[in-house]
């Protein structure tokens, strides 16, 4: 599980502590880049330029460490950068300091100014992507970074109900809609038949490309609740149809860049044939959207 990283005082700065783990100082740029300042270390570590980095660790096997070189900067600080152009698979990734002749440590979050973090999404949209990357603290206390790479990436804005439908419109970032475009909703979880929806493109063009293509994604009750039963849906683009590129609906960018948690949208209401059926719309730890359906229980009774 995740947990925000700490925040400092305003006009303060953290002390690093002389024991326990070695913290790294994140701040962010418009560029959408990370960098990291450790502080606070032995001298060899900061001494030891050749061969010294961040090393960060991917939680999931199937994909390898990612080094980081550190350089001094004065003060007895050392410093590595992330840039955005950095391939970096999406996941989460464990962050240590690692230095020749010493074993890898763990590090821990500090400071932290992540203001100017950006999608920077003028590049994704000719990359045909979404890069995001966003530092937290583990409930160990330990410093990991939460990396996404959507190519193309289909952004849930709202999702609203109508007379026989719910209807959720987005951003379709990095693609183009054809003719065959089509939404899915899929069990979520568990094996099951995937169902086809209508999706209805919406170019705007008093939005650049940076911001994407608008669209509706059409949910009618009748495949939501087919068998009354309850369950919980995730949603798909099929931008160019069976042949082309899919995209999960998710929640990743904001007003300033990274969303760090995804707002959650109001409960519904949908007839169903055993009966009547809330639908919640759930973000997921990795921020994908959801449908949960469940029973509309009835009010108790009062003696």
């Amino acid at each position: 599980m995740t947990a925000p990283l700490p925040r400092p005082s305003s006009g303060s700065t953290r002390a690093h502590p002389a024991s326990g783990p070695p913290r790294a100082d994140c701040v962010a740029d418009t560029a959408g880049g990370l960098t990291f300042d450790l502080a606070g270390l032995p001298g060899r570590a900061v001494r030891a330029t050749g061969g010294a980095a961040l090393l960060l660790r991917p939680r999931d096997r199937g994909t390898g460490p990612v080094p980081l070189p550190l350089t001094p900067v004065g003060g007895g600080r050392l410093r590595a950068a992330l840039p955005r152009t950095v391939p970096l698979p999406e996941g989460h990734w464990a962050a240590w300091l690692r230095v020749p002749g010493t074993a890898d440590q763990r590090l821990a979050p500090g400071a932290h100014h992540l203001g100017p973090l950006t999608a920077a999404r003028a590049a994704d949209a000719a990359a045909g992507r979404v890069v995001a990357r966003l530092p937290y603290a583990t409930r160990g206390g330990s410093l990991s970074l939460r990396s996404w790479l959507r190519a193309p990436h289909a952004e849930a804005v709202e999702v609203t109900g109508e007379a026989g439908r719910l209807t959720v419109t987005g951003r379709l970032h990095g693609a183009a809609f054809t003719a065959h475009a089509y939404g899915e909703i899929r069990p979520a979880g568990a094996p099951g038949p995937a169902c086809r929806v209508p999706v209805t493109p919406a170019p705007d063009p008093a939005h650049p490309l940076t911001e994407g293509t608008a669209f509706t994604l059409a949910l009618p009750h009748a495949d939501l609740a087919a068998d009354g039963r309850p369950r919980t849906w995730s949603l798909w683009l099929r931008p160019a149809g069976e042949a082309g590129p899919e995209a999960s609906l998710a929640r990743l960018l904001g007003p300033g860049g990274v969303t760090t948690a995804p707002r959650p949208h109001p409960s519904l209401a949908l007839p169903g044939p055993r009966g009547a059926l809330r639908a919640d719309p759930l973000y997921t730890p990795t921020h994908d959207l959801t449908l949960r359906l469940s029973p509309v229980l009835p009010l108790p009774r009062r003696g």
